[in-house]
């Protein structure tokens, strides 16, 4: 007998004999608590957020099972869209290709490659960590019938009036050539300027032909027609602008 516990050792050991007994699948009893948990990045790592919210999760889960409900806890990952892209685009670079060259159909074989080459690092950790998951029914969101879904519930959706397209102020990235979120977005610091516009009225205001106001760098200095963030009136082609 070992004079230490190695848990590096025996955990995994344990953790197999649970999976090959069935002890992570649908569990029989009164009742039903299905948890499906927040599909992490397939392509990513765990980070602290992801392992408490799968312990709380984990601990729910083995909670009722003890208490006799039929309990399923189903393992999901999500296909990080930005994050696989800028991966394949990277490998294909150093290859002498792009994604453009090489079309849309052959581009996304290339990000299952990916995907299946490199995307089982995250459930690996989450196995490791002991979460009591059905680990034997993974899900992913870009298998065709979850594909099959999501376009029919948006096209639903659009068709019933629900939700519409719009414009929006979005995070463009030259490189990828699409939107992204806020947070896949890298900021720094820039010095600007507030613009001190002086420009004739439309409506003179207390007998004052002209007038000036204190402008963000957004409104364009030599356009035909600007707005006052600090008023209402329209103002004419400015003759004058320069920084403060």
């Amino acid at each position: 007998m070992p004079k230490t516990y190695d848990p590096q050792e025996k955990e995994p050991e344990l953790i197999e004999k649970w999976m090959s007994a069935g002890c992570y699948q649908r569990s029989k009893g009164v009742g039903d608590c299905t948890v499906v948990i927040p599909p992490p990045n397939v392509t990513g790592i765990l980070h602290m957020g992801h392992a408490l919210d799968d312990s709380i999760q984990d601990a729910y889960v083995r909670y009722s099972r003890m208490r006799g409900r039929s309990t399923r806890w189903i393992l999901g990952t999500d296909h990080a869209g930005i994050a696989t892209q800028t991966k394949v685009d990277k490998k294909l670079k150093e290859e002498g290709r792009s994604r453009l060259q090489m079309g849309r159909d052959a581009f996304i074989d290339a990000c299952w490659d990916w995907t299946h080459e490199y995307g089982g690092t995250i459930v690996s950790q989450i196995k490791r960590m002991g979460c009591s998951i059905d680990f034997d029914d993974e899900k992913f969101t870009m298998s065709p019938e979850f594909s099959r879904a999501v376009r029919k519930v948006f096209c639903d959706w659009y068709h019933d009036g629900l939700i519409y397209r719009g414009k929006r102020i979005v995070n463009w990235c030259p490189h990828c050539r699409t939107a992204i979120s806020d947070d896949e977005a890298e900021y720094h610091d820039e010095k600007g300027h507030l613009w001190y516009l002086r420009y004739p009225l439309v409506e003179p205001v207390d007998g004052a032909a002209r007038s000036g106001r204190s402008l963000r760098i957004w409104v364009m200095p030599g356009s035909l027609c600007s707005w006052s963030p600090c008023s209402s009136r329209r103002a004419v082609r400015p003759t004058w602008w320069g920084p403060i």
